[in-house]
């Protein structure tokens, strides 16, 4: 058997965790990150009735998994 070395972490690497979560932050602390937080919600008309039958769906498939005995 081997021993796993410092650098390997198995399932992550707590470093690039760590990289990402503050690039992640300074982006939506930045104005363009703002600008696009703000934009996130815009959907347009044609995307509106795809949404709300993706949502459909999907709790149709959580209330389905939810009746299952364990």
């Amino acid at each position: 058997m081997s021993k796993n070395t410092p650098s390997n972490h198995g399932e992550g690497d707590p470093e690039a965790a760590d990289r990402f979560n503050t690039a992640e932050r300074a982006f939506v602390d930045s104005a363009r990150g703002k600008k696009k937080i703000k934009e996130g919600p815009a959907v347009s008309a044609g995307e509106e009735g795809d949404l709300a039958k993706a949502e459909k769906i999907g709790l149709d498939h959580a209330q389905g998994d939810a009746a299952k005995p364990s």
